[in-house]
């Protein structure tokens, strides 16, 4: 996990948006499991809340979009560090560098193809709820911009602020490893 600004300013702000958008996630899901679970039992019953699939269905996708956002940030994402740990810090900062350009243009595709679908639905709502479509668009657009941004962040954190690579994704180098390892073996030893 990248390490976390210490002190006061916007790191401060930002790590506080972060744990509201944990806390909001957290609502969304307790929100899935309450109505999945009441329309469960409410079906044995031969009743049903129609709204409440709706409603279920709209917290998933923002759980998922947030989540991902949060994830991005922590650079918990999905990562194959084989290639990246195998490289020179010059080659990992060139690789990296490279792999956040391919994110920032595909979050950039993202955030514009749920811009338009946002704008094209803009009259439409959901049936039950009458929640407004755009605004399930919308979360698409609010994933792809933020990543865009953290990706830039990144960007700058190793090229501007000299961090390595590899600490910026939490990962040890094949070198650290091996000194870990033999410190492992020689404590097993002595027990």
């Amino acid at each position: 996990m990248p390490k976390k600004a210490e002190g006061h300013g916007s790191a401060t702000i930002i790590d506080k948006l972060f744990k509201g958008l944990e806390v909001v996630i957290a609502i969304f899901l307790g929100v899935m499991i309450f109505f999945t679970f009441l329309n469960v039992v409410l079906r044995q019953f031969g009743l049903g809340f129609a709204w409440s699939e709706e409603v279920t269905r709209i917290c998933f996708i923002y759980l998922v979009y947030l989540g991902s956002i949060i994830a991005a940030r922590e650079n918990r994402h999905l990562m194959i560090d084989t290639l990246l740990t195998k490289l020179p810090p010059l080659g990992q900062k060139i690789l990296y560098f490279i792999l956040q350009g391919i994110i920032i243009w595909m979050m950039g595709v993202l955030a514009s193809g749920a811009i338009q679908n946002a704008w094209k639905n803009r009259n439409d709502f959901w049936v039950a709820t009458h929640f407004p479509v755009f605004m399930v668009h919308f979360a698409g657009f609010l994933l792809g911009a933020s990543i865009i941004v953290i990706s830039l962040v990144n960007l700058y954190a190793v090229f501007f602020k000299k961090e390595s690579v590899l600490e910026r994704f939490g990962v040890q180098s094949d070198d650290e490893e091996a000194s870990a390892d033999g410190d492992l073996g020689e404590g097993a030893g002595l027990q």
